[in-house]
């Protein structure tokens, strides 16, 4: 800090206290019952000035030197202004700077983390889509069957749509639209949809419908739908039995299969990013990013995701919609609003 700068500074100090000396000296000299000698006020003012301007000086110095070793502090580290007393103007600013820092780091540690998560993800996805690319150009070459070759070519439809939604998750709010809809209407959608691996894999199909309407966005609902869905099918065996219920009263929909299951020291992490557990890596190749993904769109869609499950019994997937006039129902309708 240039001493110029200080002068700018504490310009209204300054004058603040000229003010007060002219003002004292003015009351002096027109008051003629105080009897204080023309020389003898001129020695107070000197002396008063010389104080404060000893204040000034002082006062530069020490901010100086607290303005030199603040270009040096590290917040979160050792403190390094021992031989300064800060005022509590100047903690106050310490204080900010350490908050400030600290929200960055906070900052830079998650950006860094999701950087993580994305490339962790792309490697992945990388190693899972090669296959069905492999076995399509083999199927295009050789000529053999269409259905086999429309099969695989949904697993990378599949691979890319997933990709997508992991993608844009930090950004999602900004891409959904919240609305009523029909919800049996979405889960005949996507049943439709896969409808030639029930044909293929021979699983006998149950479905209850009782639909009924809830806020959510169509497209993300269907991509949910289509993950739970779609572990149903991978872990159901050959010739199983699948039901799907939609069920207006509870306001879940359910898919329960009759498959392999889950073993229980796996259950509490299956929403975990990256889990496969024991079933993905014995018996199926997985990126562990299904029901992560599932429960992340979930929880911004402002609905629930739970999974039970009995070892080689059976494994149920619940989708829970909100109660029209609860507090999470009342949420979205008012983002919605706003949108």
């Amino acid at each position: 800090m240039k001493l110029g700068e200080y002068v700018s500074d504490n310009k209204a100090l300054i004058i603040c206290f000229l003010l007060i000396i002219g003002f004292i000296n003015a009351v002096v000299l027109a008051d003629s019952s105080l009897s204080i000698h023309p020389a003898s006020l001129l020695y107070i003012d000197f002396v008063s000035i010389l104080i404060f301007s000893g204040y000034l000086v002082s006062n530069f110095h020490r901010k100086n030197a607290f303005m030199k070793e603040a270009g040096t502090y590290e917040p979160g580290g050792a403190p390094r202004l021992h031989s300064i007393k800060n005022t509590h103007e100047e903690k106050l600013y310490l204080a900010m700077i350490t908050d400030h820092y600290q929200n960055y780091l906070e900052e830079l540690r998650h950006a860094n983390n999701e950087k993580k998560e994305w490339m962790e993800y792309m490697t992945s996805w990388f190693h899972e889509i090669k296959t069905p690319i492999a076995v399509s150009r083999m199927l295009y070459e050789t000529g053999e069957g269409s259905a086999s070759l429309e099969e695989e070519m949904d697993r990378i439809e599949h691979f890319v749509e997933q990709a997508l939604y992991f993608s844009r998750l930090n950004d999602f709010n900004n891409d959904y639209l919240i609305q009523e809809a029909q919800i049996g209407k979405i889960v005949k959608e996507s049943l439709k949809a896969h409808s030639k691996v029930f044909y293929a894999k021979k699983i006998r199909l149950d479905v209850r419908f009782e639909d009924f309407e809830a806020l959510t966005d169509k497209k993300a609902l269907l991509f949910l739908f289509n993950q739970l869905l779609g572990n149903a099918l991978k872990y159901t065996p050959p010739g199983g039995e699948l039901t799907v219920s939609v069920l207006p009263k509870e306001r879940i929909i359910s898919i329960r299969d009759n498959g392999i299951g889950i073993f229980p020291e796996d259950l509490p992490r299956v929403f975990e990013k990256g889990f496969t557990g024991k079933n993905g890596r014995e018996l199926y190749s997985s990126t562990g990013m299904g029901l992560y993904l599932a429960k992340k769109i979930a929880d911004k869609l402002g609905h629930a995701v739970s999974v039970q499950s009995e070892r080689g019994v059976f494994t149920e997937a619940r989708i829970h919609f909100p109660v029209p006039g609860g507090a999470a129902y009342l949420g979205l309708e008012a983002e919605n609003h706003m949108e």
